[in-house]
């Protein structure tokens, strides 16, 4: 069981990622969770909570500074598009060929990055 924890944690650790250099709340609740898949999991929900709460101003912001109609509609489905997306990155972690506390930690800090991009994309579109 060390062993899985010490794994988590240098995938944790070894991943390069806004998400987990940026989210105290994050590693705190990995550091409490220790080796409890589903408190690892519930970790990870709650990170990418945030993020998406975070995401959903700055593309208020992006549409709404458009330039029309016809680019805020192709902004719109964009970021539909985009949302099937990240509902089916990072899935590789959550096979059964990673460790579960291992995938559960890897497929955070995944998702997370594929939001943190999408949204810093969005907020280039408004500071143009």
């Amino acid at each position: 069981m060390k062993v899985l924890i010490c794994l988590a944690a240098m995938a944790l650790a070894s991943l390069p990622s806004a998400a987990r250099a940026d989210d105290s709340a994050y590693r705190a609740c990995v550091d409490k969770a220790a080796a409890s898949d589903a408190a690892l999991t519930r970790c990870g929900e709650d990170l990418q909570k945030r993020m998406n709460a975070a995401q959903e101003p700055v593309l208020a912001a992006a549409i709404a500074d458009m330039p029309g109609d016809a680019a805020r509609k192709a902004l719109a489905e964009e970021q539909a598009a985009w949302t099937a997306f990240r509902d089916r990155s990072c899935l590789a972690y959550l096979s059964s060929d990673f460790p579960h506390n291992v995938g559960a930690v890897s497929f955070a800090v995944c998702r997370a990055d594929v939001i943190a991009a999408r949204t810093k994309y969005l907020k280039a579109l408004s500071d143009n």
